[in-house]
This record gives C-alpha cells, sequence and structure tokens, in this order.
C-alpha cells in the first residue's frame, strides 16, 4: 500500500506509525523503559508487544553503536518528523511488506555502510507483530524518475548542413 506523499507530521502517521515514531524517540532518549510505552506497545500488540518493543529497542542500541552518520530525531512530544524518522518508518513498511531489497536500500542509507545482521531482524519482528494486530505501516511511493533524455548514438556522425 503505497501513500501518496511522506508524512511530515505526526498527525499524518497512522497509528502503528506513531507508535513507532514514539517508540524509537522514547528508546533514542532513553526513556524507553517508561511503562506507558510498554504498556502501549501491549495494547496494541498483544503478547508480542514485549517481543516487539525489545527488538526496537535492539534496533536503536544498535544504530547508535554501528551506525557511521548522524541520525537526526526530533525530541519526544514533537509533531514534527525529521527526514531520518520518515526513513526508519519507510524501513519498517518495507519489512511488513516483506520488500527486502527496499529494506536494505533503506537501512544502507540510514547506517551509511552495508546492511548489517541484527537491523533486519529487528525491523521485521516489529513489523509483522504490527502486521498481526493490524497496525498498518504506509511504504513510501518513490519519487517520480527524471524524463528520460534522448540518447544519441555515438556512431552515427550526421552532417551539418547549412540552410540556404
Amino acid at each position: 500500500m503505497a501513500c501518496e506523499t511522506t508524512p511530515a507530521h505526526l498527525r499524518d502517521l497512522t497509528q502503528g506509525e506513531h507508535m513507532l515514531v514514539w517508540g524509537v524517540r522514547a528508546m533514542a532518549f532513553e526513556v524507553g523503559a517508561c511503562p506507558l510505552v510498554r504498556r502501549q506497545f501491549e495494547r496494541a500488540c498483544g503478547m508480542a508487544g514485549f517481543e516487539a518493543l525489545n527488538a526496537l529497542e535492539v534496533f536503536v542500541r544498535e544504530l547508535a553503536r554501528r551506525g557511521r552518520r548522524k541520525v537526526t530525531l526530533c525530541v519526544p512530544g514533537s509533531y514534527r518528523l525529521s527526514r531520518d524518522e520518515q526513513l526508519i518508518v519507510a524501513i519498517f513498511a518495507a519489512a511488513q511488506v516483506e520488500d527486502y531489497a527496499r529494506l536494505e536500500a533503506h537501512l544502507a542509507w540510514l547506517l551509511a555502510d552495508a546492511c548489517q545482521p541484527p537491523f533486519p531482524a529487528a525491523a521485521c519482528l516489529v513489523a509483522q507483530a504490527f502486521a498481526m494486530n493490524g497496525l498498518i505501516l504506509r511504504v513510501p511511493a518513490p519519487p517520480p524518475a527524471p524524463p528520460q533524455a534522448y540518447e544519441e548514438a555515438t556512431d552515427v556522425v550526421v552532417p551539418f548542413r547549412r540552410a540556404v
């Protein structure tokens, strides 16, 4: 399921996307152990909520440890979404629809390195726990391709003629 545009505010997100961003921010700002975060994941995902939150914690912790570039997150409570948060949503959405090529490409961009083992597994676990409980993560539509330039054959010589 592709969305028309990439959301830039929390109000534009589905419940699953909002929960994902909220969880990532909570883990990154070290408030992931907050009972409110755990309770929300358990209510939304049932028995899989605890495992999904733990997998999300592994994802965020390893991103901080192994990522080779600075990842920009908005503070918890902010209505804005950073580009990196949008990318994280796209990673988990690709995992949910089992588009592994897109998942690996997005992860490589986020990590500024090759895709590494714990990230796809953690993304897939969280995404499937969300899917089993009706929390849909939308896959962003790819940007439109630039118009194809006319390619001239390089081995053809066209003489220049002057208009008379």
